[in-house]
C-alpha cells in the first residue's frame, strides 16, 4: 500500500510541475510581453450612441497587431488584440456604411467597408475626415490589459 501511496504522490507532483510550467511561459498575465490588449468603449455621433460604425485601429509599428470591430446599436463596442498586439498610440478611423438613395445592399457574410465602398452601392454617413487615419484625429494610447477609450464624433 505503501508504494502505491508514493508512487500516487509522485504523479500528482510530476503532473503540478508540469502544469506549472505551462502557467509560467510568456502567454500568461505574468508581465510578459505577449499579454493581451482588450478596448472597450462607447462611440458616439452629436451625443447620440452610434450604432454600425466600424472602428479600425492602426497599430503604432509594423510588428504590432492591428484590429477592426463594428458598434453595437447601442455605441458599444469590444476588441482583443492576439497575443502580438504592442502597446502605445493607435490611429483610429471610423466610418458607417449607407445605401445610398435607391442602391440594394447586398446582404451576406464576407462583405466588408470596403467591398461596399467599392461597389458604389455605399456612402459614408459619417464626414469623410474620420475615414482616414492621417486626418481623423482619432488615437487610443493602448497597454497589455483592458482599456477604456470612447469616441465623440460630429455628425458635419
Amino acid at each position: 500500500m505503501k508504494h502505491w501511496v508514493h508512487r500516487s504522490c509522485g504523479m500528482a507532483l510530476a503532473f503540478a510541475c508540469i502544469l506549472f510550467a505551462f502557467g509560467c511561459g510568456s502567454s500568461g498575465g505574468g508581465g510578459g510581453k505577449s499579454q493581451k490588449i482588450i478596448v472597450k468603449g462607447k462611440v458616439t455621433v452629436d451625443g447620440s450612441p452610434a450604432g454600425g460604425v466600424a472602428l479600425a485601429f492602426y497599430a503604432p509599428s509594423e510588428n504590432a497587431a492591428s484590429g477592426n470591430v463594428i458598434t453595437q446599436e447601442d455605441g458599444s463596442y469590444e476588441l482583443m488584440f492576439n497575443s502580438n498586439a504592442g502597446e502605445g498610440n493607435y490611429k483610429v478611423t471610423a466610418s458607417r456604411r449607407q445605401a445610398k438613395k435607391g442602391a440594394v445592399m447586398p446582404m451576406g457574410e464576407g462583405l466588408d467597408e470596403e467591398q461596399l465602398r467599392l461597389s458604389g452601392l455605399s456612402v459614408n454617413s459619417l464626414p469623410d475626415r474620420y475615414a482616414t487615419f492621417d486626418k481623423s484625429g482619432l488615437t487610443a494610447v493602448l497597454q497589455p490589459g483592458t482599456n477604456e477609450k470612447d469616441f465623440a464624433l460630429k455628425g458635419k
